[in-house]
């Protein structure tokens, strides 16, 4: 496979943009730290809320096109620019994260070198990543074959019948808290992780259901059915 990204419109292979670096900066932690007078070192709270929280991070990608013309090598970088900076915050595709994957970013800056010299163009794209994971496309528990990855995807179940109250659990298999979407028929009342909320007949999304990293113990109580539609997002 060649190495490319794909963000909005612009694919860099249809381009012909050839790949020669790709930088990720390293990834900066929001650390919550407290020195307490008298004891040694510090206590690190930055796992208080079942997660560790990361600041924005960016990837360098730098690409290069020979192109002999003087004036075609003007126009394909006013085509590049265009394409790239009319877009905010999209999907970024890169052959380099694992597949059905994509990060959450935009192009924060744009350099494009016209080298008549050597009759080529270097572009080099930086991209702010927001938070810096890759945001899976396909939904757990959907279990397909031709698109189970074994390194990633755990094979579960989300949707239960619920008749007076059940125990189940719910694996997220990422690095990073999720909120569920939950489409309930009766009425239900759903306990995680310390939250506790009534749901009647509904689509219920940006609830304070959250499915921590791991293994999370689920209680539903009442009477019908609940599905949860959630996503992982892993360090990339």
């Amino acid at each position: 496979m060649i190495p490319k990204i794909k963000f909005g419109n612009f694919d860099s292979e249809k381009f012909g943009l050839r790949l020669l670096t790709r930088a990720p900066a390293a990834l900066q932690e929001q650390e919550i730290t407290e020195t307490i007078p008298g004891k040694q070192g510090v206590i690190d709270y930055s796992m208080a809320f079942g997660q560790r929280i990361f600041q924005p991070n960016t990837i360098v990608y730098t690409f290069q096109k020979h192109i002999y013309d003087t004036v075609e090598r003007a126009r394909e970088e006013a085509l590049l620019k265009n394409q790239i900076m009319r877009f905010g915050i999209s999907k970024l595709y890169d052959s380099n994260i694992p597949k059905n994957y994509y990060f959450l970013a935009k192009c924060s800056s744009d350099t494009v070198t016209n080298d008549p010299q050597y009759q080529k163009l270097t572009v080099e794209l930086t991209f702010t990543c927001n938070p810096p994971f890759v945001f899976a496309e396909i939904a757990e528990g959907s279990d397909e074959w031709d698109t189970f990855n074994f390194d990633y995807d755990v094979s579960q179940q989300t949707s239960f019948d619920v008749n007076v109250g059940d125990v189940v659990c719910l694996i997220n298999n990422g690095s990073a808290a999720v909120q569920p979407k939950m489409t309930v028929t009766g009425e239900i009342t759903v306990e995680c992780n310390d939250e506790t909320v009534t749901f009647s007949s509904g689509t219920y999304e940006n609830t304070l259901i959250y499915l921590l990293p791991g293994m999370n113990v689920v209680s539903l109580v009442g009477s019908g059915s609940i599905s949860f539609e959630f996503y992982k997002e892993l360090v990339a």
